[in-house]
């Protein structure tokens, strides 16, 4: 197998194409028809979706999970990040803070008390005095991606309508152009919509490292989907059903579970440039990062013209990233 230098999956991202600012009514956002270069407002999804479809979205919900506080000693700032709570007390955080982090000492501070129990390169085990799911009710904050200014007013964009359960510390991003309105529109054409559940991660940010896209170690994420819902999709699809993947972690939950037959679990699938494709028949993600896992998707789907569909919606004003505009996807190589 001939592999993928990374920069094929590298293109020049104007930081004025960086959406800061949500979408106030998420019907206003765009729609790259990518198979025709037409481009939708969100509001008009169902004119351009044929009524014989059914669409999956991501329900797992973003959680408040940084917690920003002071140390009592110094008033230094300390923000803790949770990445996976581990039990009542314990979790997997990052921690940033001015000062030494040291190993099994407590830290004194505001409302609560930590201990660093282990490290391993920048990810700690933290032991809390108080209930981790307490402090993350009466102290978290929503925690939006690296690249976007960090404003209070723009948390409660960060989060789908639908979501339910689950523990994510980013977005599904391509859910956030969706209304109840919209919902509606859909479902009144006999559009029919369904839900698998995978809890995204910090390793979505992650670009890749490696000289080759193929050698990347791509992070992992626990998804859980429905014995029920699961066979409804493939009994939809054997009947000429088309099946909408509305995110880049839908897709991959379900082409997994295709490979594996397993409907509960953590995948660490990596879709390169020539996977075929078995459950989806289209994509709705929303534009993203240079040298990302999430733009291999984009090229295993379209191909090599991707970076020429990606400098035609730069020319055209649509906005990138997780506040930004989307793309449908018609995905053909199966």
């Amino acid at each position: 197998m001939n592999k993928t230098p990374v920069s094929e999956l590298d293109y020049e991202l104007p930081i004025e194409s960086i959406a800061q600012e949500p979408y106030i009514n998420p019907e206003d956002s765009k729609l790259l028809d990518a198979s025709t270069k037409k481009i939708y407002r969100f509001s008009e999804i169902n004119k351009i979706i044929d009524s014989k479809s059914l669409m999956i979205f991501n329900s797992s919900q973003v959680v408040d999970v940084r917690i920003r506080t002071r140390k009592i000693k110094t008033g230094g700032q300390f923000e803790i990040f949770i990445l996976e709570i581990l039990n009542e007390n314990t979790a997997l955080c990052l921690i940033k803070t001015n000062g030494k982090k040291k190993l099994n000492e407590e830290i004194i501070l505001e409302k609560f008390n930590i201990t660093l129990i282990s490290q391993e390169e920048d990810i700690f085990k933290v032991m809390f005095s108080k209930s981790v799911t307490d402090i993350i009710q009466n102290f978290g904050i929503t925690p939006l991606p690296p690249y976007i200014i960090d404003e209070k007013h723009k948390y409660q964009y960060y989060k789908n309508f639908f979501s339910k359960n689950g523990f994510s510390t980013a977005s599904s991003t391509a859910g956030l152009h969706f209304t109840s309105d919209i919902f509606k529109k859909l479902t009144d054409n006999g559009i029919e919509i369904d839900y698998i559940n995978l809890d995204i991660g910090l390793g979505t940010f992650k670009p890749i490292s490696t000289d080759y896209v193929e050698d990347f170690n791509i992070h992992s994420e626990n998804y859980d989907i429905q014995k029920n819902t699961y066979e409804n999709i493939i009994k939809k699809k054997k009947n000429g059903y088309k099946i909408y993947c509305v995110g880049t972690t839908t897709l991959r939950a379900l082409e997994y579970v295709n490979i594996t037959s397993v409907l509960k679990g953590s995948t660490d699938l990596f879709i390169t440039k020539d996977f075929k494709f078995h459950i989806a028949d289209y994509l709705i993600t929303n534009f993203h990062a240079p040298r990302s896992s999430l733009i291999s998707i984009v090229h295993a789907i379209y191909g090599d013209n991707w970076k020429e569909l990606y400098r035609y919606a730069i020319q055209k004003n649509l906005k990138f990233l997780s506040f930004g505009d989307a793309v449908l996807f018609k995905i053909t190589n199966k």
